[in-house]
């Protein structure tokens, strides 16, 4: 993608997003949060893309995707009230529906709208449903993706958290409740197999351990880097109780980040020497 096209799109998403304006050109709050999670998820894509060293092009596509992941979210939360998947449409779906609804024949590489349709399709599935045939260049710019809008959405719960107990963003998880200890079934989940279903999630202790497995699932290392350097890590054990099995979930993710650390130095080092 050239950088005018990616302007082009930046464009488009700035009109699409003025349809869902009331007559004082504003957005209701929940669309406005995802206005602005949307320029800093592709904010992160351009970081992540360029410490990558991906071709200038993949970096433009990357931050265009970022831009545009959740446009289902506004005709979704129009026509519902809500951000819940399960109960209205699937976003990613929904938002490849759209994009292809409206051509966006102003990128003008078909294999590179077919990549950006597949991030936004993508994007919010659990890995186990990701298709296995995907193209390299759709698997690269979707974990990308994938990684970040992680990161913005760790950063987003974390502040609000701080701010005032999560409790002036009701409409993003509207079926837990802001008190309660962590669950049994959510920690053993969280040890056993890194991952937790948001079936499972109750509390908001529970959505703050299934973000803190997300740490398994970011696909390259300068979007870890980026969580580190950010502080997340420390930011969300700073959150939950200062249990026994609190102490092994984050023991397993510093030695997983560690290890993933040290696997980056170790592939630099090999490739300077074959060079």
């Amino acid at each position: 993608m050239t950088e005018e096209e990616r302007n082009s799109l930046t464009t488009w998403f700035d009109r699409y997003v003025d349809l869902f304006r009331d007559g004082t050109g504003l957005l209701p709050t929940a669309l406005e949060l995802k206005r602005t999670h949307s320029l800093r998820v592709s904010d992160n894509a351009r970081l992540i893309a360029r410490a990558l060293a991906m071709p200038e092009e993949e970096q433009h596509l990357a931050e265009g995707a970022g831009l545009v992941h959740d446009v289902g979210r506004f005709p979704q939360f129009a026509k519902y009230g809500s951000f819940r998947d399960a109960d209205t449409v699937d976003h990613g779906a929904e938002g490849r529906r759209i994009l292809e609804e409206q051509n966006l024949s102003f990128i003008r590489s078909s294999e590179e709208r077919r990549n950006l349709f597949c991030a936004v399709e993508f994007h919010n599935r659990n890995q186990k449903d990701i298709p296995q045939d995907l193209t390299p260049g759709q698997s690269r710019v979707l974990h990308l993706i994938r990684d970040a809008d992680k990161l913005d959405i760790l950063e987003l719960v974390l502040d609000s958290v701080d701010a005032d107990g999560f409790r002036e963003l009701p409409h993003m998880l509207p079926h837990i409740h802001l008190e309660g200890n962590v669950s049994r079934a959510v920690l053993d989940e969280a040890l056993t197999i890194r991952s937790v279903s948001m079936g499972t999630v109750s509390s908001l202790a529970d959505f703050l351990v299934m973000l803190a497995t997300w740490f398994y699932d970011l696909n390259y290392g300068p979007s870890r880097e980026l969580a580190c350097q950010r502080n997340i890590f420390f930011r969300l054990r700073g959150k939950l109780p200062d249990t026994d099995s609190i102490k092994k979930l984050f023991s397993g993710i510093d030695d997983y980040i560690s290890a993933s650390r040290q696997e980056r130095v170790q592939q630099h080092t090999l490739k300077g020497h074959t060079t």
